[in-house]
């Protein structure tokens, strides 16, 4: 689980492709399952469908990190603190965002007491995590702008000078364009635009 870029401080990381791991422990069998989830819902969708397909399964236990403020875990009725804080513990550990584990156990037939279950959960999932595949993404911002047709060159080169992505652009009377931009440099761009314009851009819409 690594990238070799390194990363800006727009940049984070997310799975790619997730993993399963198994580990036992005095018989019982812990299954950590690694899933990219983009959005809160699709998180809790995502650990309905697992928790289904695990129905005979003695607890489901989970974590999901998709930002810095939006994250959840639940113990599933194993003591409190002892199976949810630890997969996000784990997800932290890793530093990745938008991603979803759940670690399945099916009790075999001995109690692990409190340490024992932080590690068992822990380590579950962290050897899932470990066999997952990362990427990177950007933290954009995004703007639409209009301008006259002579303003195109400076423009562009305005966006490739701020690492921005032209998503889509339409050429009427005049020319339109759906921009995104690196966050830590939206502002910077917005001032090269007016600089470089004259304040000639007739609409952004931030």
């Amino acid at each position: 689980m690594s990238v070799e870029e390194a990363l800006s401080e727009d940049d984070y990381l997310v799975i790619k492709k997730g993993a399963v791991a198994e580990i036992k422990v005095k018989g019982s069998r812990f299954i950590a399952s690694v899933v990219p989830a983009a959005t809160r819902e699709q998180a809790e969708t995502l650990y309905a469908e697992i928790s289904k397909q695990n129905y005979k399964a003695t607890h489901n236990c989970m974590a999901y990190r998709i930002d810095k403020d939006v994250f959840r875990y639940a113990d599933d009725g194993e003591p409190s603190g002892t199976a949810g804080l630890p997969i996000l513990q784990a997800i932290d550990g890793v530093n990745v965002l938008e991603t979803l584990c759940v670690v399945t156990r099916y009790f075999g037939g001995t109690k692990l007491g409190t340490g024992g279950l932080i590690r068992a959960y822990s380590e579950a999932a962290r050897q899932a995590l470990e066999k997952s595949v990362v990427e990177k993404k950007t933290h954009l911002r995004h703007l639409h702008i209009q301008f006259k047709y002579e303003l195109e060159t400076p423009i562009r080169r305005l966006i490739a000078r701020f690492h921005g992505r032209l998503e889509n652009s339409a050429y009427g009377q005049d020319i339109t364009m759906n921009v995104a931009v690196p966050r830590s440099l939206y502002q910077g761009f917005i001032e090269g635009l007016t600089e470089t314009t004259h304040a000639q851009v007739r609409q952004i819409f931030k």
